[in-house]
């Protein structure tokens, strides 16, 4: 792999030259990187790997909430008949998601419910609010 960006076209081996979009190519690029650490490195468990395909960000664009889902859904559903697999709805409906393995690597995509992400949202708007109390001096790891 050459260390100079370069736009539309690079050399990736053992594939070759790559005629593909920039993000494409770091992603490649990302997992030859990761291949080689895991070989260099047999006294570490492997690492579990997943690919998550986000909904492309002209659908946050001048979209309502519900049409950003329907727009979400829709690349779900794309996604999952290139994948081969049959979307998932999760329970209680608020997740729809196509997943696939492939040996240790699974690649996925998920559209969730305006309603749940926007309880999700207000929960973690209360994140920082909540902290532990500080760990007895015994069990604090130290003396």
């Amino acid at each position: 792999m050459t260390d100079v960006g370069q736009t539309g076209t690079e050399w990736v081996p053992p594939i070759g030259l790559l005629q593909l979009p920039g993000a494409h190519v770091a992603v490649i690029r990302g997992l030859f990187e990761l291949a080689a650490f895991v070989a260099d490195h047999p006294e570490l468990p492997a690492p579990m790997v997943r690919a998550t395909f986000r909904t492309p960000p002209e659908f946050d664009r001048e979209l309502s909430a519900a049409e950003q889902y329907i727009a979400a859904r829709a690349f779900v559903d794309q996604l999952a008949a290139v994948l081969g697999v049959t979307p998932v709805t999760g329970a209680g409906g608020s997740h729809y998601t196509a997943e696939r393995a492939m040996g240790s690597v699974s690649a996925t995509a998920c559209a969730i419910t305006p309603a749940h992400l926007a309880g999700w949202q207000a929960l973690m708007s209360y994140g920082d609010s909540v902290q532990p109390e500080a760990a007895p001096a015994d069990h604090a790891g130290g003396a």
